[in-house]
């Protein structure tokens, strides 16, 4: 599996896109801003999209669905169920081209290519934020950054549930590969790392009271 990474738009978020080299298929997670850069990289590649995934539905990770979803009938945009309150506006108003969304409880895996994407259910930034975990790298979205984590203060928010998230990261391999939704402190660390320098990291292993001081 290959990784491009893309720093995009006013809020230092990052896309991503994600393929198997074997077959030349590619997932874009959190495709955001500048759909006109993503597309370009997956035409230079010579990549076919098959899946559209979010780590969570703030508008800042999903303003570019839309671009890649009027453009082939076959894509949906994938989220976790419990996120689905954050887009009723935009479906409402018919932002995703009346596509229906595809669903994730979370927990499950996606055929991607050869080989399959997990899906961690990491909720506590929002309700249905994920994780996605494949061949060693872990995409985070707000729930993990460098150094930090996703902010536990906004509508949906859960700072008990976003401890418990952080546990469920710290007990992947130390070698994974975290790629994080925005570029705050850098761009890419691993688990063994974080768990080492990231305060928040740190504090949730310690224990909740410890962690919901510091987050909240």
């Amino acid at each position: 599996m290959k990784i491009k990474q893309l720093k995009l738009g006013p809020m230092d978020n990052f896309s991503y896109v994600v393929w198997d080299e074997s077959l030349n298929e590619a997932a874009v997670i959190d495709p955001a801003w500048q759909p006109g850069a993503i597309e370009e990289f997956l035409l230079r590649e010579r990549l076919a999209l098959k899946f559209l995934l979010l780590t969570h539905a703030h508008p800042d990770h999903a303003n570019a669905a839309l671009y890649f979803l009027q453009k082939d009938k076959e894509l949906a945009l994938t989220l976790h169920k419990e996120d689905t309150f954050l887009l009723e506006d935009a479906v409402s108003a018919g932002l995703f081209g009346g596509k229906p969304l595809r669903l994730l409880n979370g927990e499950e895996e996606l055929a991607f290519g050869r080989g399959k994407i997990k899906v961690i259910h990491t909720p506590g930034h929002t309700p249905g934020s994920v994780s996605y975990a494949a061949s060693g790298a872990v995409f985070t979205g707000d729930t993990l950054f460098v150094g930090e984590c996703g902010r536990a203060d906004l509508p949906g928010s859960d700072p008990k549930a976003l401890r418990q998230s952080l546990l469920k990261l710290a007990a992947l391999a130390d070698s994974t590969v975290i790629w994080p939704g925005h570029a705050y402190n850098g761009n890419t660390s691993t688990i063994g790392v974080q768990k080492e320098y990231n305060i928040y990291m740190k504090l949730a292993a310690k224990g909740e009271a410890e962690f919901l001081k510091a987050a909240v």
